[in-house]
């Protein structure tokens, strides 16, 4: 074995040990122990998953999730349509901070690699026929799912991405990412039409006027503006209003052509079902468009809640 096939196969160690009896497993963890690298790697790992089970464990599961799972099966519909809803938003949020984990495409590669050096062995009667173990079966093929679950994102960052739209979760991990560094603004100012006029002169995407934006903004004060730089080599607006003392609202703007999500609500049908908070950054947002723009409004749960944005309209 070595130290490709180790990392692999160590991929579905379980976090409470209970694989190191297993002799591939002791095999694969030798290895660890003989190579530093790879020792270190494993140890990250296990933290990782730790950290993910920890995440997985804060998850609140409905009440009526388990009743409505098997009214599903058994064929009968959801009597009431907000709670079809209501499950969409729970997708919606599990999905906006989902990312490629990093070295994600290297491990598909190697995973790619083992197959095809194993088809080879098969192909000069090399392989040695082993017991079957269901568990561990199982425990690979969970984390080759985990793989193919991932590479569609895994490739669709590192291929072409100067020319792929991005949707609209991406856009706001940016943000956030952005956000939580501290941004430095491009211009201050109170005055937001000060703002949009700065925006507009350098290209940047921006309303044409401040009646394109909610009521609730065009009476705020505002702190600044900066230019956002996006993973796929194109550029939004990110503007940041006062939303009370020490509070800030923040808007992104991007030109439709480069969001790949558009099934979003004009300005005037925004309803309190087009707010969600995301579970992760316990962030708030709201998104709708225009003809020529797509518009984000995100704001931490203490700098104002969901009733709070949506009042913003």
């Amino acid at each position: 074995m070595d130290k490709k096939q180790a990392k692999f196969l160590l991929h579905s160690f379980r976090p409470d040990g209970a694989d190191a009896g297993d002799t591939d497993f002791k095999e694969a963890l030798q290895l660890a122990v003989e190579d530093r690298e790879l020792g270190e790697w494993l140890a990250d790992e296990r933290a990782a998953d730790s950290e993910f089970a920890a995440a997985l464990a804060d998850i609140e599961i409905p009440e009526t999730l388990r009743l409505s799972l098997l009214s599903v099966m058994r064929g009968e519909s959801l009597d009431d349509p907000a709670e079809y809803e209501e499950m969409d938003h729970l997708l919606q949020q599990a999905l906006a901070d989902v990312t490629p984990p990093a070295g994600l495409r290297d491990q598909i590669l190697a995973a790619m690699e083992v197959e095809q050096n194993a088809r080879q062995d098969d192909s000069e009667d090399k392989i040695v026929p082993m017991p079957f173990n269901a568990r561990k079966w199982m425990s690979v093929a969970a984390v080759a799912a985990a793989l193919v679950l991932g590479a569609f994102l895994a490739f669709q960052v590192d291929i072409g991405a100067e020319k792929k739209a991005l949707a609209t979760n991406q856009i706001q991990q940016a943000a956030v990412e952005l956000l939580s560094e501290g941004v430095s603004f491009d211009v201050a100012d109170s005055d937001s039409t000060h703002l949009t006029s700065w925006l507009a002169d350098h290209d940047l995407p921006a309303p044409a006027s401040l009646s394109e934006l909610p009521a609730g903004l065009r009476e705020m004060k505002s702190r600044g503006c900066t230019k956002m730089q996006l993973g796929n080599g194109k550029v939004a607006s990110l503007v940041c209003f006062v939303a009370g003392e020490q509070k800030t609202a923040h808007l992104v703007i991007v030109r439709n052509e480069d969001v790949s999500d558009l099934d979003l609500p004009t300005m005037d049908n925004v309803a309190k079902k087009d707010c969600y908070t995301c579970p992760v950054s316990l962030w708030n947002y709201i998104r709708w468009k225009d003809s020529k723009h797509t518009f984000i409004l995100m704001a931490k749960q203490k700098a104002a809640s969901q009733s709070e944005l949506v009042s913003y309209f």
